[in-house]
């Protein structure tokens, strides 16, 4: 704790040596007005910048700070110049702390201590801290004498204009920081949700298969007792029943993944989301997908209408692949295009999608949503691509959606995948 302690010291000491610093040497960029000693510097714009981005640092050491460096500044160089008579020099350097320690107490008790702040909050307090500092150095500078109401307009003014350039500085920053960090996080979010959808997609299969290894424990129980009953001598009885239990082992073991997967992806469906949103996750990663490949591949969107779907992690798996067939189908082909068009038919709706690539044999076309089948695997090693698959695809579209797949595809001219889905089984979830 003692070292965890000092590193902040040591940040907060550092955050103020490079504010000091910063701000002293603005100060050397000014224009004397009014009355001998009182300039205009840059550095009251910079101060509520500093301000504002760290508010966790008690402004009145930050001013204390400031207060040291920059009359030291100024002082040094008046006193190099030999412009000036030391008490002369001193009267500045006096004026000069008087502003900054000014300006630390009024933001101080006006703003910082201040449970609830706000953007507007802080306007009218630098507004404040500039106009009552100036006023205060200038009255120091004429001895409280000597006052005139242009004076104080003019004071007013210039306080004005440096509050509303330093406010702009600072506001416009924080505002694209914020909307820089907005963008990631919505890309995160959209990549985890493209996540699960393919995850969603492998479970339900998974929940599929679990009846298949149901119907082969039955059958192998069934073939044990069966032998048993011919011939209950015979190890093939025995056999049966060894796979009957081991068939079970497999299915505990695939509820347990199961169950893992849907308690930390969260696959089950607690909300809807718009049609436009998951165009936007699915075009998102595709386009990911085709810039680290360096393809050149232009994907179009012509959406016509937008719904709140239903079960939206198998749409988003649904048009995943869709779309990565096409982007395989296309490869190292230059000039290569993929339209999406989204129709409303009424009871309806119609997502194609075309691809400029190269078809699909004649001799495969009546496979490809066939169970098992695939044209896409490494040459290297043999295995088959790993994905849910056009035959998955068809299985979703049909038992979720209420809806059909087709295509129409021509060698050396292009594909076109129409999917039809039931309008209200896909806002609804019902049919």
């Amino acid at each position: 704790m003692a070292f965890f302690s000092h590193n902040i010291n040591q940040d907060k000491i550092k955050r103020i040596s490079v504010a000091a610093t910063c701000i002293a040497l603005a100060a050397q960029i000014n224009m004397p007005i009014f009355v001998d000693g009182f300039i205009l510097t840059l550095s009251v714009i910079l101060l509520p910048v500093f301000l504002y981005f760290n508010d966790d640092l008690n402004p009145l050491t930050l001013t204390i700070g400031i207060a040291i460096a920059s009359p030291f500044f100024r002082g040094l160089l008046l006193f190099i110049t030999n412009n000036y008579a030391i008490g002369t020099i001193a009267q500045y350097i006096f004026t000069d702390i008087a502003f900054y320690l000014c300006y630390g107490c009024l933001y101080y008790f006006l703003y910082w201590h201040r449970a609830y702040r706000n953007d507007s909050s802080f306007f009218f307090t630098i507004l404040l801290c500039d106009y009552i500092s100036n006023i205060l150095e200038v009255s120091l500078l004429l001895n409280f004498s000597n006052y005139s109401l242009s004076l104080f307009k003019i004071l007013f003014l210039v306080a004005l204009v440096r509050t509303l350039i330093s406010c702009f500085i600072a506001f416009m920053y924080h505002y694209f920081t914020l909307m820089i960090r907005k963008k990631g996080h919505e890309q995160r979010y959209y990549h985890f949700l493209w996540s699960v959808s393919a995850v969603k997609s492998e479970v339900y299969f998974m929940n599929k298969n679990i009846n298949e290894i149901e119907r082969i424990m039955k059958n192998a129980y069934l073939l044990n007792k069966e032998l048993s009953t011919e011939n209950p001598s015979s190890e093939n009885g025995n056999i049966a029943l060894d796979i009957a239990r081991d068939v079970h082992e497999v299915k505990k073991d695939y509820q347990n993944v199961i169950k893992g997967l849907g308690s930390y992806f969260e696959v089950e469906n607690s909300s809807f989301m718009r049609l436009s949103e998951i165009l936007k996750i699915v075009l998102m990663n595709s386009r990911s997908f085709i810039r680290e490949r360096e393809l050149d591949i232009l994907i179009t969107v012509k959406n016509q209408i937008d719904l709140q779907i239903n079960n939206h992690y198998y749409l988003v798996s649904i048009l995943s692949n869709i779309i990565s067939n096409s982007i395989d189908a296309i490869g190292k082909q230059h000039g290569g295009s993929i339209t999406v068009i989204v129709e409303d038919q009424g009871k309806q709706l119609l997502i194609s999608f075309s691809d400029n690539g190269p078809g699909i044999a004649s001799e495969i076309k009546e496979m490809i949503f066939q169970p098992g089948f695939s044209t896409k695997f490494n040459q290297n090693t043999g295995d088959i691509y790993r994905g849910i698959g056009l035959s998955h695809v068809k299985i979703i579209m049909e038992e979720q959606f209420g809806g059909n797949i087709k295509v129409v595809s021509e060698e050396g001219k292009g594909t076109i995948f129409f999917l039809t889905f039931n309008k209200e089984k896909l806002t609804t979830g019902e049919q």
